[in-house]
């Protein structure tokens, strides 16, 4: 975990042994301890971050072989999760003519969790690592753009019944990061590809704003369509017309809601032993209070 967070204070000085911080962190992706692996995945998902795309391009047949072996270890789910996430890090940086490299066998091991990890939920209600394999296809697609779309048919109609079926509000992230895996998805493959689901999708999104009025402020559905929209207008182009009375209300409706942030005159701050729940960071002249109980600025 401390090489995780060293990379970006240290990075001239790291990059110069990369090769052999990589080398010394990839063996404990296999230690027999869960909270070791746990911070493997860290530190290999932090280096892509930090020293990409250039870890990627030097490391990628050590990083992804290890990263995929991840997420085998159906035992321990907090693991497979960050090494699904850990893929999210590798995959945003890297270059696209190294990802396709990988696609069939990451492709592969992600719809088999995928699959294994729905019906998991289905019997079970578990969705951690449901979630965030969810958020890495959305990525590998991403990056991948055009070399997705022999992959296309094997994932939408899963994440098209996952947004139309599953509709409670303790899954309101899980909807709303298959909002935004099938956008991503729907971009990525074109409009020629996508316009046999469109329909389909663009209904499911309008359902989702037009019947859920009573959503709140802070549902994270909210952030997840907004996105979406922008990516189905870049799809349909002029097409996307007859959606923007629909679409425009609640965009607008985000864009007027203020952060509850109070700037606090230096001279005029309150004592600071009035409530031991607030943090209070000093920034030009400027004193802010964040009340690490309700997680708000004040």
């Amino acid at each position: 975990m401390a090489v995780s967070a060293c990379g970006e204070g240290c990075h001239t000085h790291m990059e110069q042994m990369l090769n052999n911080i990589v080398d010394a962190v990839l063996p404990f992706a296999v230690d027999p301890h869960p909270r070791v692996r746990y911070a493997a995945c860290n530190a290999l998902g932090q280096l892509c971050t930090d020293f990409g795309p250039n870890c990627q391009k030097k490391f990628h047949n050590k990083i992804v072989p290890a990263l995929v072996g991840i997420l085998d270890d159906e035992a321990n789910p907090r693991v497979q999760a960050h090494g699904a996430a850990a893929l999210v890090n590798f995959s945003e940086e890297c270059p696209k003519h190294l990802l396709v490299q990988y696609l069939d066998v990451i492709i592969l091991k992600l719809e088999q969790v995928l699959t294994h990890k729905f019906r998991e939920h289905v019997n079970k209600g578990n969705k951690l690592v449901l979630e965030q394999v969810i958020t890495t296809l959305a990525s590998v697609a991403d990056t991948a753009q055009d070399k997705f779309l022999q992959y296309y048919d094997r994932f939408m109609p899963c994440l098209k019944y996952i947004m139309q079926h599953i509709q409670s509000s303790e899954h309101r992230l899980l909807r709303g990061k298959t909002i935004e895996c099938i956008s991503l998805i729907g971009l990525a493959v074109g409009k020629e590809k996508f316009m046999q689901d469109c329909n389909d999708v663009m209904q499911l999104l309008l359902k989702t704003q037009t019947e859920e009025d009573d959503l709140a402020d802070d549902d994270p559905q909210i952030t997840y369509m907004i996105s979406a929209w922008a990516r189905m207008c870049k799809i349909l182009g002029k097409e996307f017309e007859q959606y923007l009375p629909l679409v425009m209300g609640p965009v607008l409706k985000a864009a007027s809601l203020k952060p509850e942030v109070a700037l606090i005159d230096s001279k005029s701050r309150p004592p600071f032993n009035v409530d031991l729940n607030l943090f209070w960071l000093f920034l030009m002249n400027q004193i802010f209070a964040l009340d690490t109980l309700a997680n708000t600025l004040c």
